[in-house]
């Protein structure tokens, strides 16, 4: 069975794609990196030829209200004209938890928006409802930061693994139609206050997380339960602490001051073209090493491709705001520890790459699968 992911370059969409494949489906990830647009329309006929079902998994490359409206509606709106004329008999798309009880945030409007426009198509659809990926934690502590204090609500949060999204998302795209909609979510509920405490503590970042009721949560109040699934969700299986553990090993938090005593220090004639000493790449910094740059992020060791997927700006030397790098020749912006687009022009997410440490050594390795982030095109 041909299946179509939009969106397949990115954390989620990677994960989904090479599940499909393990079970010997014929997938195409489709993005503009490979010469699809679902907003023009480019490319998106010879992509759903002969595709029984498509999965939308793409994200706006800006948040701002208006944008992040125009790209749901004209996206999907694209997706279900191409699909209908091409006979796909399943459209998936991917929408978000307390898309309509967050009416005051606008990308939710948006989600919200998306869902209709499904809902009216004439192709059966399915309609997955996530709540926040473990992989946003750390967004969401960076948009709630000023200065060295993380303003955060203590509303309820029941993050979920990517992994998990994914194999739910899988699972619905080889079955029948739903003709409605699916939460799924983690295991587990948090306090998004005390989430972000412990996230930041277990990294060694030393910001102060300050519980406010009326802390905005990407420009709006939350509510008790608006990121947490109803009783019916599907459930994840990876717990938070499981997945923390297996996150901080990938990118070990660095000591700068244990770094500076490194009594094994290599010579730099010694490295290899993918290592680097880690005592050259104080917190807040960046440095490139070979194509790659490597930014330290509070401590935290995240790498990304240096060129801008926009017009190939150089990263390194870009302005690097907590996991936030602005690109210095158009200002697009991008999650440094992710790749996701955080703000355009740039469209495409960035490729990352895990950082390994060894004492004063850092270096630098391919991810297990293609990555880029939340949430993903």
């Amino acid at each position: 069975m041909k299946i179509v992911v939009v969106g397949g370059s990115g954390v989620l969409g990677a994960k989904l794609v090479a599940t499909l494949s393990a079970g010997g489906h014929e997938v195409v990830a489709a993005s503009r990196r490979s010469g699809v647009d679902t907003v023009t329309g480019e490319g998106l006929t010879e992509a759903l030829r002969g595709a029984a079902v498509v999965v939308d998994v793409s994200n706006s490359p800006s948040f701002q209200d208006a944008a992040v409206m125009t790209f749901f509606k004209t996206s999907s709106h694209n997706l279900l004209t191409y699909g209908a004329a091409a006979g796909v008999g399943h459209h998936v798309a991917l929408s978000v938890v307390g898309s309509r009880r967050f009416l005051k945030n606008g990308y939710f409007r948006a989600k919200l928006a998306q869902e209709t426009v499904i809902k009216e198509s004439s192709i059966p659809y399915s309609i997955v409802q996530p709540t926040q990926f473990f992989e946003f934690v750390a967004t969401i502590a960076d948009a709630a930061t000023h200065g060295n204090v993380v303003r955060v609500s203590p509303a309820l949060i029941q993050p979920i693994a990517a992994d998990d999204v994914a194999s739910a998302v899988a699972s619905i795209a080889v079955g029948a139609p739903l003709a409605g909609t699916v939460e799924v979510a983690g295991p587990e509920s948090f306090h998004l206050d005390a989430l972000i405490r412990r996230t930041l503590g277990a990294r060694n970042d030393p910001r102060e997380v300050v519980t406010d009721p009326h802390a905005l949560y990407f420009g709006a109040e939350l509510s008790e339960r608006t990121l947490v699934a109803g009783a019916d969700a599907r459930l994840g299986t990876t717990r938070f602490e499981e997945w923390l553990r297996r996150s901080i090993a990938e990118t070990p938090p660095t000591n700068p001051a244990r770094v500076e005593n490194a009594s094994a220090a290599i010579q730099p004639a010694a490295f290899q073209e993918n290592e680097f000493r880690i005592s050259e790449v104080p917190p807040g910094s960046a440095l490139l090493v070979g194509d790659v740059v490597v930014f330290n992020v509070g401590g935290r060791l995240c790498a990304t491709q240096n060129t801008c997927t926009h017009r190939q700006g150089p990263l390194a030397e870009g302005t690097l705001d907590g996991s936030t790098v602005t690109c210095p020749y158009h200002d697009a912006q991008f999650d440094v520890c992710t790749g996701a687009v955080l703000r355009g022009p740039a469209r495409e997410p960035l490729e990352t790459f895990r950082v390994i440490v060894d004492g004063d050594v850092g270096r630098i390795a391919p991810t297990v699968q293609s990555q880029s982030t939340q949430q993903i095109n």
